[in-house]
């Protein structure tokens, strides 16, 4: 380890002693001089900290935190008069305590736990809650006997259950911190509202005797449905603190009970610890009913999405003028996307502004503003995405105003919130810029920019037909050369190679494709396919499946679910009504490559230990297009450093005079005999020129992908 590591870990450990060290001090003194009740402190807010710091830090660090525990129980326990060995089985009892509690919760939860789950709550009731304090206090209560002489059951509940509330109401709130201060943050104002409101009824509950349930349990209710389970748990807070103050000051509500005074104030933290878990209970349930109603509506509008992407294909790939374009996403998109404005605009000729080809939505005094063009100097949202290249995404007028203020004022007049504009391109080179507009401030999430970034690969698709539909070859190139590279775009972590050979070798159209796409959360999209015919139907259906592949993969779909979603939207908007297609998604989280077939030849993975290449051939299903409601089988597989994905289309393993069966084998053959270190590109045109040299009855594309290393906690080197 070297010294800049070992400074690190030592100033970590100094960090986490402290943190643990100050706040159990704080904690312990506020407990004997406030909620005492001249008894020894009958709520104990660190023993939540304790917990919960051990909770979330690995265990070589646990040793810190008993440290702290112990320096922090002894200096305490010593200025409060007791004696050393008072004070020394305390210390045991605080430090084995959080131990069980944390030792128990991490063993049935599989790691810190997430409260916001059903599950895991009760695993931390249950553990760190009741089973950790209760030792603790079987611990106390042998102390206290061995130094009094006296055994008592109701001391050990005194401990048992002030320090048990202590880790609901204080180790809660840390645990869920990391989820829900975002939701506080937003409700700053109606969080301390809540807060005062439980504080104050609680004092006017027990200077009047009145039952604190009748006050308590609406202000409770309101927390755990407007501020979620962290509200709950910081209303629950705010009732222990409050109520075992007044019951220091003498103000107590169940002194009805035969019991002796500890006995009360554990019944009271008991009464305290029901009232915030069944809150806590309320919130999971209004938090899962407010989700699955998200969901179901987020269903719906993928759903559209992915009909307003085929209906848009379908009217495109009629289109052959830029007004017919124009007209075309104008009557598709406006509505269907949810914005209430739209605009495509395109360089012209001279590349010096953009023209406007279609806009809509916008009122009229907007719309005379841009009428005509915008110099490509000018500092807007569609300029600026021509220029850079990359979509400019502003969710709020503020931001806006921020980027363009020249431009705010219309911005506001027409009221505008959020706008994303979205560089049109063809080859690589932005050629345009389309525009959406909403009246509303907007997330602007993954899903919708993969919806938008579908739609504008459509748009700059039809726009490059637009321009040279006289000659069908030459659009046919421009556009297979737009959508379909030459080289794949480099991934972190992996190489990957290609081969592509176009059956006309002349023209070098052809309807295979092949996707290498980086996705987010660290995922990898590949893809190789296959349509039916060459010229430019194959590769009209090619660019709008790959395109389509693409937006589905964005929004998260696995291999099987992107191929039924694919399904539909092949029978849709193809020209020649079906093709075939396999998918594979790596997820280095997991070290996980799921794998999924649509009448597509099985890719085959070489493994780097042993140089064995498996053949994936256990998820498959229908061909693209004439099967209604088709179901696909996904696989999923470990991939480790080295390993070698190779997808390739039929046109490689088929040949008259020899089954499809003989030339998958001899693909596996050859993929055996790869060292394992070579150039995938050269590859890749090896095994082309071997299974399939010209002169070629169909186009044959193959893509090896070599994965990087996976680190311990699966995540790919990077």
């Amino acid at each position: 380890m070297t010294a800049s590591k070992m400074r690190g870990r030592i100033g970590y450990a100094a960090g986490l002693f402290g943190w643990v060290a100050l706040p159990y001090l704080a904690g312990s003194v506020l407990s004997w001089q406030t909620f005492g009740a001249g008894i020894g402190p009958a709520f104990f807010p660190p023993a939540g900290v304790t917990v919960a710091a051990m909770l979330l830090n690995r265990r070589s660090l646990w040793p810190v935190i008993v440290a702290a525990i112990v320096v922090a129980e002894l200096a305490v326990d010593l200025r409060y008069g007791a004696g050393l060995g008072t004070s020394a089985g305390f210390a045991l009892a605080n430090s084995v305590e959080p131990l069980v509690g944390a030792a128990l919760v991490l063993a049935w939860c599989k790691g810190p736990p997430d409260l916001r789950e059903r599950a895991d709550l009760a695993r931390f009731v249950g553990g760190a809650m009741v089973l950790g304090p209760l030792v603790g206090g079987v611990i106390a209560g042998v102390t206290t006997a061995i130094t009094t002489g006296t055994w008592s059951v109701i001391e050990i509940l005194h401990w048992w259950a002030g320090d048990g509330v202590g880790v609901l109401l204080i180790g809660g709130p840390i645990l869920l911190w990391r989820f829900q201060f975002r939701l506080l943050r937003a409700r700053m104002l109606e969080t301390v509202l809540v807060l005062v409101a439980m504080a104050g009824l609680t004092v006017v509950s027990f200077r009047l005797g009145i039952p604190p349930a009748l006050f308590l349990l609406p202000v409770m209710a309101w927390a755990a449905l407007r501020l979620d389970m962290i509200g709950a748990v910081l209303c629950g807070g705010a009732l222990a603190f409050t109520a075992n103050s007044m019951a220091n000051a003498g103000y107590t509500t169940f002194e009805s009970l035969d019991l002796r005074a500890p006995g009360q104030l554990a019944i009271a933290q008991v009464f305290i610890a029901v009232v915030v878990i069944v809150a806590m209970l309320t919130a999971q349930e209004a938090a899962g009913r407010v989700t699955a109603v998200q969901q179901r509506q987020t269903e719906r509008r993928e759903r559209a999405r992915l009909e307003t992407l085929a209906n848009l294909g379908q009217l495109l790939s009629c289109a052959l003028t830029q007004n017919q374009i124009g007209d075309a996403v104008l009557g598709q998109v406006i509505n269907d996307a949810g914005a209430q404005a739209l605009a495509v605009a395109l360089v012209n000729d001279d590349g010096t502004a953009l023209d406007w080809l279609a806009m809509g939505g916008y009122p009229n005094f907007a719309a005379y503003q841009f009428h005509e063009s915008v110099a490509l100097d000018e500092s807007t949202a569609a300029t600026d995405a021509v220029r850079t290249g990359e979509p400019v995404v502003i969710r709020t007028v503020a931001e806006y105003r921020r980027r363009y203020p020249d431009n705010a004022k219309w911005m506001v007049a027409s009221g505008g919130a959020a706008v994303v504009s979205w560089p049109l391109t063809a080859g690589g080179k932005a050629i345009g810029a389309l525009v959406l507009a909403w009246a509303d401030t907007q997330p602007l999430d993954t899903a919708q920019l993969a919806y938008t970034s579908a739609v504008g690969t459509m748009i700059g698709q039809a726009l490059v037909r637009a321009r040279v539909y006289a000659d069908e070859h030459a659009r046919a190139a421009v556009l297979q050369a737009a959508v379909l590279p030459t080289s794949p775009a480099a991934i972190p972590g992996m190489d990957v190679g290609v081969s592509y050979e176009p059956a006309d070798v002349e023209q070098g159209l052809g309807g295979d494709w092949y996707d290498a796409l980086e996705l987010p959360h660290g995922q990898t999209y590949l893809t190789v396919g296959d349509v039916v015919g060459h010229g430019l139907p194959a590769v009209e259906d090619m660019a709008q499946l790959r395109s389509a592949g693409r937006a589905l993969a964005f929004q998260g779909l696995a291999p099987a679910q992107l191929l039924v979603a694919l399904n539909t939207f092949t029978r849709q908007a193809s020209n020649g009504k079906f093709a075939t297609m396999a998918v594979a998604v790596l997820d280095p989280a997991t070290a996980t490559l799921a794998y999924a077939s649509a009448g597509h030849p099985p890719p085959v993975l070489r493994r780097a230990g042993t140089g064995t290449v498996i053949r994936l051939a256990g998820a498959h299903g229908p061909v693209l297009g004439p099967v209604e409601r088709a179901w696909y089988r996904e696989g999923h597989i470990e991939v480790c450093d080295g390993d070698i994905l190779v997808m390739y289309t039929d046109g490689l393993i088929e040949r008259r005079g020899q089954d499809i069966e003989s030339g998958m084998a001899r693909v596996q053959q050859l993929v055996a005999q790869w060292s394992g270190d070579e150039p995938l590109p050269a590859a890749c045109r090896q095994l082309t020129q071997t299974l399939a040299p010209p002169p070629r009855d169909d186009d044959v594309c193959v893509v090896a992908v070599r994965f990087g290393a996976i680190d311990v906690n699966g995540s790919a080197d990077r």
